[in-house]
């Protein structure tokens, strides 16, 4: 995850928090092995506004392979909302079920956490 700075904020502000478990995995060529490692209920995949991922489809393929691995894990992507390619391949994504949802990276760590709590 690029954003290291709200992957770490997320795990300090869920450090006394029992209903959150967060583990990072910065490769994303091993995002999926990670996720199946782990077992997570839900998996937060970033798509990178720069960099050998920034391509919406490369961080698809990862999430297709943690749902085919981990049927029941629920998918979030994060994206830059002024990224309208990545935008649009988000919802697109979302309509076809790749996805159980999508936030930008401008939203708060609270309001994310609520939405990862209301996919539990």
């Amino acid at each position: 995850m690029q954003k290291r700075l709200l992957s770490d904020a997320l795990i300090a502000q869920t450090s006394n928090d029992t209903r959150f478990t967060f583990t990072t995995e910065p490769r994303y060529a091993s995002a999926a092995l990670t996720a199946e490692a782990c077992s997570p209920d839900i998996t937060v995949v970033e798509i990178p506004e720069s960099g050998l991922w920034s391509s919406a489809e490369k961080c698809f393929v990862v999430c297709d392979m943690i749902r085919r691995q981990l049927p029941d894990n629920k998918i979030v992507i994060l994206c830059s909302e002024n990224d309208n390619d990545s935008c649009q391949a988000a919802i697109q994504a979302k309509q076809e079920s790749r996805i159980d949802d999508f936030l930008f990276y401008d939203n708060s760590a609270h309001y994310l956490l609520s939405k990862l709590e209301a996919l539990v």
